[in-house]
């Protein structure tokens, strides 16, 4: 499909075109730029510029936080402080932005899968002190739940999410992590219970952070 400069990083795949493709998003480890590919047919068929962010900020995810039906968003965290940072895309542009908390720099991005319900964008982080996994519930660019998930011990390593149905594809699937979620409850004694766990609490009034500049051509 061609080639990039190995100072692009890979930063998640999604709808970031609204067309309904698998898009891929780049990002500069020189300069914080974020680059958008359309891909159809097994070919770069547009890309597009969408801002720049701090290098402080790190890829958390990408889902559809915003709940708007086929959009794909982009979360980032802050590495110094944890805030955490939405951005959504559609079209190829950052459409809106929103600050949903602030987690400890010990809690580390384990992944974005459905785990409350069949099609959700839910984070899931783990602490990198203790083993513990707790899942955030994100809709409509909010916070709207949490819940801990277990603990494993520190020397297992996530291998990634699974949907229920084999069939299922993250992302899109209808598919639910059940299966994972029971599994992870019974991992280290741990009960599943908001009392079995030291949670990641996220502060809901943290500012908004201006991240995103205005976008420019690459």
């Amino acid at each position: 499909m061609g080639t990039v400069g190995l100072n692009w990083q890979f930063s998640g795949i999604g709808n970031f075109s609204g067309r309904g493709t698998s898009d891929m998003l780049l990002r500069d480890a020189n300069t914080g730029g974020l680059q958008a590919y359309n891909i159809n047919s097994n070919q770069i068929t547009g890309s597009a510029f969408i801002g720049a962010v701090g290098l402080d900020w790190q890829f958390s995810g990408v889902g559809n936080f915003s709940s708007v039906p086929g959009e794909s968003d982009l979360l980032l965290r802050n590495s110094t402080t944890g805030a955490l940072q939405l951005y959504n895309i559609n079209n190829n542009q950052i459409t809106g932005s929103a600050s949903i908390g602030t987690v400890g720099v010990d809690w580390e991005f384990a992944g974005v899968a459905p785990v409350s319900a069949p099609g959700a964008s839910d984070l899931v982080l783990r602490n990198d002190n203790t083993g513990q996994f707790q899942v955030y519930n994100i809709a409509n660019n909010q916070i709207t739940g949490s819940a801990p998930l277990g603990t494993v011990g520190t020397e297992w390593q996530l291998g990634g999410f699974a949907p229920s149905s084999p069939t299922g594809s993250m992302g899109i699937s209808d598919g639910s992590t059940s299966q994972l979620v029971q599994a992870m409850a019974g991992f280290g004694g741990g009960s599943g219970t908001g009392e079995s766990l030291n949670t990641a609490p996220l502060g809901a009034d943290t500012p908004q952070q201006p991240l995103v500049t205005t976008p420019q051509h690459a």
